[in-house]
């Protein structure tokens, strides 16, 4: 029997923990906040989610770059 899911759920800000969301590599943590902002969350939401400034996301945001997951192939595009 299935476990009632008591959380945010995917696809909504509250499912991005901002101490959980640290602990992951650079990319990781900039497609997180990038997230947020596609959600439509302001600013101020993204501070007060992820707990940095203003300043500390946009630099996270300029630095780092887009999350690639390494080994995939894509076998239709790759005809494998």
């Amino acid at each position: 029997m299935n476990k009632p899911h008591n959380g945010p759920g995917f696809g909504k800000p509250g499912s991005i923990d901002g101490q959980r969301l640290f602990k992951l590599p650079l990319p990781m943590q900039a497609e997180g906040v990038r997230l947020l902002f596609e959600m439509g969350q302001t600013m101020d939401q993204v501070r007060e989610r992820v707990g940095i400034s203003a300043r500390a996301i946009n630099e996270l945001l300029h630095t780092s770059t887009t999350f690639k997951r390494g080994g995939d192939v894509n076998v239709v595009a790759e005809g494998v």
